[in-house]
């Protein structure tokens, strides 16, 4: 390197000068000699920097501004693309709302009710599998007394699906004294049904496989009287196949969770509904969400009137257009239709029991409760039109896109809706005053406050508001705990106040998982005094989730009055289960007396062998 003060050559990174002594570290605040490298400018400056700078110096002196200059600039490229990223991919407040909704009900939430019991497998399994159901209940005291202790019934039903057979057991007993047994049984082929021995040996049976009415063409005696009485055994016959056939469809009729699946699927009134709605960012809030208050996002919406009328208006007309209901309704029409005309087949029989068979046809019955039931929502909806105003909502998100709470509000106009009453400008005016004075104002609150599920803990409440200020009030508690493998518990509260007086209703459970004992209480107050409950305490037994239980009642206790203080109406015990088929569904033993080929003369000596056996019985229970 040369100094820039003697122009001699030196060696590289020298901090002074050999040849003139200077000092090269402070070269930058010194002025350069006359004849320095480096030419001078018009401005008397060197081509390197200011007058006597040395080259070298100046432009050390310039690279750190330039990489501050370069550092801000990408700094701030980072923040104007950071926003921008940001604004690009901020969830719309429409969709946080319907998201928010959404998460209430959206699958894979825990269902205790479920993981413990599996009550939606059994009932599929109900529907097309073998199984018995077993219940019986049992008197222990009544009003106080304990004299008619024991005295009861129990059912037990059985259905082989296999073999298209069923079963079923009727008993009652008074006291310790067994006072009916009877015995039901139904397949493709035969109908029998066996009163108690006690009564009667004979199994009272009915043939199916054979034509009915010609059975009871050449029916002796009950062929003959069911006929003078109107009654059609053919078509009864018929009703019972039909729906023993429907029973055991692939398809059950009014499948309700089909026909929303639909609707989701084929509607387009919610989506018209979501488009319809207003949503603004707004106000944030502490909401209670489990034990602690949560703050939250809020949003402010708004759902016109014209816009809620519509969403009824189309939901109503799906469901009135959906092929599958009229069918099953048609379905339904049907089988009501063939059992009165085989009970009430006769004009004389149906005026007396009032069942007139109607004029048209179970298809002609469904369009016309259609059309009746379209002009019934039409005009309700009407109504409405020109009743209810905006609903709005002030919608509260927690972070994780959770719904925490909502309020909402709307007015409903009490006046007259006629539009012949507004005809001109002063009358328009006076009404809308009067509009004004007879306005109900309807608002409140639901916060869902977590635990389990989204709806395992619910507080709502309803507000009605009259113009006079007048408030009807409606409190709903939903709350529930679970503990896995250990505790299941349960609550539901309803309260209504109004005009100074105030009802509640509440019914919790519990479930201790491992000893499997439960308790279910229910009881109702009037302004703050109980005036009645029940309490059942009991163990559940043989539970297989999803597949069978038996459910014993120690205790079932109906109380008037405070539970500790009041009146025992009566407790009873017994107990309810069902299984897997296990016991073979199977005829009542007995001798076969075929209602239609027996004469008169059988006849006469079965009723009155019924009779002698029904008059002892009642006297060995001390009731004759």
């Amino acid at each position: 390197m040369k100094c820039p003060y003697c122009d001699q050559e030196i060696p590289d990174g020298s901090a002074e000068c050999p040849v003139c002594k200077k000092n090269l570290m402070e070269a930058s605040n010194e002025t350069e000699p006359n004849g320095a490298a480096g030419g001078e400018n018009q401005s008397g400056q060197t081509e390197a920097g200011s007058a006597g700078e040395p080259a070298e110096l100046a432009v050390a002196e310039k690279k750190p501004n330039k990489i501050w200059m370069a550092g801000a600039a990408a700094a701030a490229v980072a923040v104007v693309g950071g926003v921008a990223f940001w604004q690009m991919n901020k969830p719309d407040p429409k969709d946080v709302v319907i998201d928010a909704f959404k998460g209430v009900v959206a699958e894979g939430q825990t269902d205790p009710m479920e993981e413990i019991f599996g009550w939606k497998a059994l009932g599929e399994k109900l529907y097309s599998d073998s199984y018995q159901v077993g219940m019986n209940l049992t008197l222990g005291e009544l009003l106080g007394s304990s004299e008619l202790q024991g005295t009861g019934f129990s059912i037990n039903a059985r259905e082989d699906r296999s073999s298209s057979t069923m079963d079923m057991d009727l008993g009652f007993q008074y006291g310790d004294i067994p006072m009916f047994n009877a015995k039901f049984y139904l397949d493709n082929s035969e109908m029998a049904i066996a009163l108690p021995p006690d009564m009667t040996n004979k199994v009272f049976t009915l043939n199916l496989e054979e034509d009915l009415n010609t059975q009871i063409a050449n029916s002796p005696y009950l062929g003959k009287s069911l006929s003078d009485m109107g009654m059609d055994l053919q078509a009864y016959a018929d009703y019972m196949k039909k729906a023993n056939e429907l029973s055991h469809s692939e398809t059950p009729m009014f499948d309700f969770g089909a026909l929303w699946d639909r609707y989701k699927t084929g509607s387009k009134a919610v989506d018209n509904l979501k488009a319809a709605m207003t949503v603004e960012k707004g106000e944030s809030k502490s909401c209670p969400v489990g034990d602690a208050e949560v703050e939250c996002d809020g949003y402010d919406v708004v759902l016109s009137n014209a816009a809620l009328v519509q969403f009824f208006t189309e939901t109503k007309d799906f469901f009135l257009a959906d092929e599958t209901l009229k069918k099953d309704m048609i379905t339904y029409l049907e089988l009501v239709y063939d059992l009165n005309a085989s009970l009430y087949g006769s004009e004389e029989m149906a005026q007396l029991y009032g069942m007139e068979s109607p004029d048209m046809t179970p298809e002609q019955q469904q369009t016309e409760l259609w059309t009746s039931a379209d002009e019934e929502v039409e005009a309700l909806l009407s109504q409405l039109k020109g009743a209810m105003g905006d609903v709005t909502l002030a919608v509260y998100v927690t972070d994780d896109g959770k719904l925490a709470s909502f309020d909402y509000s709307t007015e409903l106009s009490l006046a007259d809706q006629t539009a012949e009453a507004e005809t001109a400008a002063a009358e328009e005016e006076s009404a809308a005053s009067a509009e004004a004075a007879d306005t109900l104002k309807l608002y409140g609150t639901v916060n869902f406050r977590g635990g389990y599920s989204q709806t395992a803990n619910i507080e709502a409440n309803l507000t009605a508001e009259e113009p006079s200020g007048e408030k009807i009030v409606i409190d709903m508690a939903k709350m529930g705990e679970y503990e896995k493998d250990k505790l299941y518990q349960a609550q539901l509260a309803l309260q209504v106040e109004a005009a100074g007086e105030k009802m509640l209703f509440s019914m919790s459970g519990e479930y201790d998982i491992p000893t499997a004992n439960y308790t279910i209480d229910a009881y109702a107050e009037e302004n703050d005094t109980e005036v009645g409950s029940i309490r059942i305490d009991g163990i559940m037994e043989e539970l297989v989730p999803g597949e069978s239980f038996n459910a014993v009642v120690d205790s079932l206790r109906v109380t008037a009055g405070p539970a500790d203080e009041g009146m025992l109406l009566a407790e009873l015990s017994g107990s309810y289960g069902i299984k897997p088929l296990e016991e073979a569904v199977s005829k009542p033993e007995g001798e076969s007396f075929d209602i239609l080929a027996a004469t008169e003369e059988e006849w006469n000596t079965v009723i009155m062998e019924l009779y002698m056996g029904l008059t002892s019985m009642l006297s060995g229970a001390g009731l004759s």
